[in-house]
Order: structure tokens, then C-alpha cells, then sequence
């Protein structure tokens, strides 16, 4: 889709008309406090774009890469997102309920109270991110990666962490209740502060 109108004008429009995107390219671009929903966008890239606070459903990316934009306070519900990437970018608040990523990457990304709750998670990777009180309620992970992440208070109730390896990441305030850990990878020291969750008691 070739226009001269904004970021915004395009896919208020394409949303309306029920129009897809292909080879989407916005840079330096804003939306704010928006609704849209049933879109598509094939190929492309997002630089540097803000859209804040809007709400919005059913949108599908594929081979998107989204590279220092802010999506904070918006919310993508029951969207798909397929061999896309996050560099550098800002979601805090961001949510993405009831949502589906397929070989994702999340770089280097403040994600601080971000949420995934009922998502489903497929050879997904948070590197380097800030995932402070993020929400991962009742989601199912395969093959998924977190790596040196900061995870403080984030909530994995429900979400079994079986085979995912959090030896290089800040884990402290966890929120499980116990089920969860079976099978994750941790350190010694993170197996002490995790002990509790077990009902163990460790003696020096």
C-alpha cells in the first residue's frame, strides 16, 4: 500500500475497508488513544513510531520488524504475531491478552508490566529485556527463551516453565505457586530463593 497519508490516516483506513498491508514501512510516525481492528501486515518495518494507548483486536504481523517504536498502554487482544521482532523497543503496559507468537524475538526491550496473559508462546525469545511484573498467566511456552532478563515479580501462574532456563536472568518475586517450576532450569542460588515455593526448609 503506497499513500502519502500518515501512519495513522493508513490504517484507520485499511482497518475500516478491511484492507491488508504489504512491505509496510513507517518511520518517525504517531498514533494515540486509537481503535482498530482486523488488520494484517506482511513484510515491513516500524522505526521509531509511537502508537500509545489504543486498543486494538484480531490484527495479524508477519515478517514485521518493529525497531525502537513505543507501544506502551496499548493493547493488541487476540492478535498473531509470526516471525516479527522487537528491537530496542518500549511496551510498558503493553498487553497482549489471548494472543499467539510464533518464532518472535523481543532485544533489548523495557517491557516492565507487560502482559501475555492466556497467550501462546512458540519459539519465542525475551533477550536482554525488562520484564519487571510482567503478567504470563495460564500461557502455554514451547521452545521459549528468556536470557538475561530482569523477571522481578512477574507472575507465571498457571504457565508451566518446564525446560525453560532461567540461570541468566534476575528471578526474585516470582509469582507461582509451586506447580510451576517443575522442570526449569535454575542456579543453585535461585533454588535457594525458589526453596519456599516448595515448602523446604534449607539449613546452613
Amino acid at each position: 500500500m503506497v499513500s502519502k497519508q500518515s501512519m495513522k490516516e493508513q490504517i484507520l483506513r485499511a482497518s475500516e475497508e478491511e484492507e491488508d498491508f504489504s512491505n509496510v514501512n513507517f518511520c518517525g510516525e504517531s498514533m494515540e488513544k486509537e481503535q482498530f481492528s482486523g488488520t494484517a501486515f506482511h513484510g515491513g518495518r516500524l522505526e521509531d513510531c509511537r502508537i500509545l494507548g489504543c486498543e486494538t483486536e484480531n490484527l495479524y504481523f508477519e515478517d514485521i520488524i518493529f525497531e525502537g517504536c513505543d507501544l506502551s498502554n496499548s493493547s493488541f487482544a487476540n492478535s498473531c504475531f509470526r516471525r516479527v521482532r522487537f528491537i530496542r523497543c518500549r511496551l510498558t503496559g503493553t498487553n497482549f491478552p489471548d494472543s499467539v507468537f510464533d518464532s518472535v524475538e523481543f532485544s533489548d526491550c523495557s517491557c516492565q508490566w507487560m502482559g501475555i496473559s492466556s497467550g501462546k508462546l512458540k519459539r519465542t525469545a525475551f533477550r536482554n529485556c525488562d520484564l519487571t511484573e510482567c503478567a504470563f498467566q495460564e500461557c502455554t511456552l514451547k521452545d521459549a527463551l528468556f536470557q538475561s532478563c530482569i523477571l522481578r515479580k512477574s507472575d507465571f501462574l498457571h504457565t508451566s516453565l518446564r525446560g525453560i532456563d532461567l540461570a541468566s536472568d534476575e528471578i526474585g518475586g516470582l509469582v507461582v505457586s509451586g506447580p510451576e517450576l517443575r522442570g526449569a532450569h535454575v542456579t543453585m542460588m535461585q533454588a535457594c530463593d525458589l526453596s519456599r515455593y516448595l515448602g523446604l526448609i534449607i539449613s546452613s
